[in-house]
């Protein structure tokens, strides 16, 4: 698949950002100002837990963050006001989905990977329609290297598609994240070769500004703070311990508030 972008929505280096923790690494994703997100920035699994836990206490997989991000393309027909995408972010245990633990290495693996996800291809109750789409064959499922990282993909669903992609965090762990953009085309009708090219270069952009660090690979200083950030932010120095350092007009601020 060809990962080259143009760009034709708001610039996704300038959006809200989301920052959180799970084990060893740092992990920040774009969003929009009024996503929906989890008040907790540090969660961590054990194999032995099957499931992923935070404080409070969360098993199973989680869903830090979700919301919906507008599409701006002329191409796009301009009587149709509603031009957005939903996204959604999940870490699942493998086991919890049903696969075995190890390292998706190699396309072949995620490719088995993902199709295992998906029920192996067999037919399932909830495939009434004929119009339902989803992948039959391992080899329907598309890998995609962006950042160095492989991912992997496939669409399901009947004209209101669900296209989702995933990556492996650790031998445990895999990251899954779901766009759904079938607002941009008719209900009753598949999406349009140039609308589907459009939105699938929109989701190319974010998993591009989606950072997944390892911490200890880069100093501390250097890594995101954790939290949420809306997209309308001041920049500020981050200290060692990666907090923020307070600006003179934050510190006047609390100040006058102490003598309150």
């Amino acid at each position: 698949m060809d990962t080259n972008i143009k760009k034709e929505w708001d610039n996704m280096a300038n959006i809200a950002v989301y920052c959180f923790d799970i084990n060893e690494f740092r992990i920040q994703v774009p969003c929009s100002d009024k996503a929906r997100h989890e008040p907790l920035y540090q969660y961590s699994f054990s194999s032995s837990d099957l499931g992923v836990r935070a404080n409070p206490d969360c098993t199973g997989e989680i869903s830090p963050i979700w919301g919906y991000l507008d599409i701006f393309n002329k191409s796009l027909n301009e009587e149709t006001s509603s031009r957005y995408s939903s996204y959604s972010l999940k870490i699942w245990p493998k086991s919890d989905l049903g696969i075995a633990a190890g390292f998706w290495n190699s396309s072949e693996k995620i490719q088995a990977g993902m199709f295992d996800i998906y029920g192996g291809g067999k037919p399932r109750p909830d495939f009434h329609s004929k119009d339902y789409s989803y992948p039959k064959h391992a080899s329907d499922i598309e890998v995609l290297t962006i950042n160095n990282r492989l991912w992997g993909y496939l669409s399901f669903g009947n004209f209101d598609r669900i296209d989702r992609f995933c990556t492996e965090l650790t031998e445990h762990l895999i990251i899954m994240v779901d766009f759904d953009a079938s607002a941009c085309w008719p209900n009753d009708t598949p999406p349009p070769a140039d609308i589907k090219s459009h939105v699938m270069a929109f989701f190319l952009d974010y998993l591009n500004h989606f950072d997944i660090i390892t911490r200890g690979s880069v100093p501390d200083e250097e890594l995101p703070p954790l939290g949420f950030y809306p997209s309308r932010r001041d920049e500020k120095e981050i200290d060692a311990e990666g907090k923020t350092i307070e600006s003179r007009s934050e510190a006047y601020a609390s100040e006058s508030l102490l003598k309150w």
